[in-house]
């Protein structure tokens, strides 16, 4: 009976400890500057995105911040970015990419100025796209095949690409996710031959259709801010680091980054 009275006493206990209720600080009202301006020189339009963080535990939507002051200097010329849609900054259609040359983005809200700085590297052109059938293991399927593509990687350490391939008129090139990306450390001036992006079952490609292949050169520092990306959505190891915020270019404290990049696109038709 004694035994029994003291297992009874110490469930009570237990419980008790479990009913205690602890308040969490999880820093919501926190919000901050968030920045979005990957700029390239492709054919298309060139933008940036200004809002405000939301709460990572929460589903509301990011504020967009409209009449902020975006200018973009490469040095010698001043652009003024212009909002046609909220919070979403687009540059003049005429402006023109200097290579090699360090560029300043700042954007003012209210009396605070965000600046950052990215090197417009010039890119490597795109060669020989094209598609191989996928397998798996020793299953050949006739109507699906991966993309693939080369190019020469330029002399010079310092380098780093990001590639992406899609189906023309979706919206899966809109998405970091199916892209890839690499340096050149211990492969400098290599050619890169059939490089495959991604065998993801989820995008793979049809006979008969448009496929437009997408190569940037992004540098060092973009690179290293995509790893930083990559090691905080795809977690589930027991030997994942911690949390932590992914880094940024900006000052002040605002969240986001600033990239300028050489980019080479090329379509080709699956027959």
């Amino acid at each position: 009976m004694k035994n029994i009275l003291i297992y009874f006493s110490a469930i009570l206990f237990l419980s008790s400890c479990f009913q205690e209720r602890i308040e969490l600080d999880l820093n919501e009202g926190n919000s901050k500057i968030a920045i979005v301006a990957w700029i390239n020189d492709l054919d298309e339009d060139q933008f940036i995105t200004v809002r405000k963080s939301a709460n990572y535990l929460g589903n509301e939507q990011q504020e967009k911040i409209s009449n902020a002051i975006c200018l973009l200097d490469d040095g010698s010329q001043t652009y003024t970015l212009i909002e046609r849609q909220p919070g979403v900054y687009f540059l003049p259609e005429d402006w023109v990419p200097v290579y090699d040359q360090s560029y300043s983005l700042d954007v003012r809200i209210d009396d605070v100025t965000y600046s950052a700085s990215s090197r417009m590297r010039s890119c490597p052109q795109i060669e020989n796209p094209d598609f191989l059938q996928y397998t798996e293991g020793d299953y050949v399927d006739s109507m699906k095949y991966l993309a693939l593509f080369s190019f020469q990687e330029t002399p010079g350490e310092g380098d780093a690409y990001y590639a992406i391939n899609y189906l023309k008129g979706s919206t899966d090139g809109e998405s970091l996710r199916n892209g890839g990306f690499a340096n050149d450390d211990f492969v400098d001036g290599e050619y890169f031959e059939d490089i495959v992006v991604s065998e993801d079952e989820n995008r793979l490609f049809n006979p008969g259709d448009t496929v437009v292949f997408e190569l940037f050169s992004i540098g060092l520092e973009s690179n290293n801010y995509l790893m930083d990306i990559e090691s905080e959505i795809f977690r589930g190891s027991p030997f994942d680091a911690p949390p932590a915020n992914v880094r940024s270019n900006f000052n002040n404290g605002a969240v986001g980054y600033f990239i300028m990049s050489g980019g080479s696109q090329v379509e080709e038709v699956l027959e």
